[in-house]
């Protein structure tokens, strides 16, 4: 039996808690049955046949789907302003929150997200501050949110008030965010609240790497050259390799240390494993994995033709559009054509500053700055 205080106490606490809540609501829905219970699974179950249409038109398929669109949005919401909420309070720092298009990024910039193939209708990103009982922070952190959508079905099924179709597609969508949130999956380069839960509590290798990711990212925020990160962290990160999205994002992390090491043969061997797995990752991340061979190939191999190759690759419609010009911009560098590659900077500078992200703007301008001292030197 691990010493109270150890992580692993703290683990087999922290699922005991989580099994118990589960536990705790079956046993009253499936064997108590309250009153309030029964009578609010009749109205659901009635309100929501009543929302459909008999008899569909043009109006009412409008009405349907605007209500329904704005039951989805405000459930959204409270899940991940609840994972923020939560997160900042068990030691984590905002970074940023997206709830359908509708992007939130520190300190207080609200932007439109371009982006799109990343498979969830919201996120919250937020990095570690504090590095003690991590793991329970962190389980803490990622169960706010279906709790909160499980919260707020109960209460609206306590309050006496007149319901109508929009509270039913409201409850209807939260229980379905609540429940579906708990389960343990992974679909395209999401993994839900549950299967990261079980991942921390039940997998230690898969769990820390994504912590050890966390705080990579975190010591990049406070500006710490990626050849200076934490090389424990770093090990960690690329300790595991698998088909799922974190092993694109540690192995990219390792890799741009590698890269600003010059250390040309073990960074060729993570960005090929990144791109191997790139189909777990998002659009953008495979449109920036495209544009980094492209700049390896022509920055550290001099191998213009392999590069010219990737930015051709590099999606034109990308989310991030200085993609495509990092890897011109190498090629000119690598073709001695230094005034045309500083023009180039200059582009990409001017559209990473319009970046909402606080996070990816200010590490994307560091490595700017880097890129344009090189050229220079």
């Amino acid at each position: 039996m691990p010493k109270l205080g150890s992580t692993a106490a703290y683990t087999w606490i922290a699922l005991a808690v989580w099994f118990g809540l589960v536990a705790l609501v079956g046993t009253v829905v499936v064997f108590w049955h309250p009153p309030f219970v029964r009578s609010g699974a009749r109205w659901l179950l009635a309100a929501m046949t009543q929302t459909i249409p008999t008899q569909w038109s043009v109006a009412t398929v409008l009405f349907f789907f605007v209500i329904l669109s704005a039951a989805t949005f405000v459930a959204v919401g409270i899940h991940e302003s609840a994972h923020a909420c939560i997160g900042v309070m068990a030691g984590f720092r905002f970074n940023s929150l997206r709830i359908g298009r509708l992007q939130f990024d520190r300190p207080f910039r609200i932007s439109l997200y371009r982006g799109r193939g990343t498979g969830a209708g919201g996120w919250a990103s937020l990095l570690p501050v504090r590095q003690d009982r991590l793991i329970l922070r962190a389980v803490a952190m990622l169960l706010a949110g279906p709790l909160a959508n499980l919260a707020s079905v109960g209460l609206l099924l306590t309050l006496s008030y007149p319901k109508g179709s929009f509270s039913a597609q409201f409850m209807y969508v939260s229980l379905l965010l609540g429940v579906m949130n708990l389960v343990p999956f992974r679909s395209r380069a999401v993994i839900s609240d549950g299967g990261r839960i079980l991942m921390l509590l039940r997998n230690r290798a898969r769990g820390e790497r994504w912590l050890a990711m966390l705080k990579l990212v975190e010591e990049m925020r406070k500006g710490v050259p990626a050849e200076e990160l934490t090389p424990a962290f770093l090990a960690k990160a690329v300790a595991i390799e698998d088909e799922s999205p974190d092993t694109v994002v540690c192995f990219a992390l390792a890799y741009a240390a590698a890269y600003w090491q010059h250390k040309n043969d073990e960074a060729a061997r993570l960005l090929e494993t990144c791109l191997r797995r790139a189909k777990m990752a998002s659009p953008s991340q495979r449109a920036g994995l495209m544009s980094d061979a492209a700049v390896f190939q022509a920055r550290r191999r001099k191998r213009v033709d392999l590069a010219r190759q990737w930015q051709g690759d590099v999606p034109k419609s990308a989310e991030f559009p200085w993609l495509p010009l990092r890897a011109a911009a190498a090629i000119m560098e690598a073709t001695g054509d230094i005034t045309g590659a500083l023009q180039k900077l200059d582009e990409i500078e001017n559209q990473i500053l319009s970046v909402p992200n606080q996070v990816l703007r200010e590490i994307s301008l560091r490595n700017l700055k880097r890129w344009r001292a090189e050229l220079k030197a």
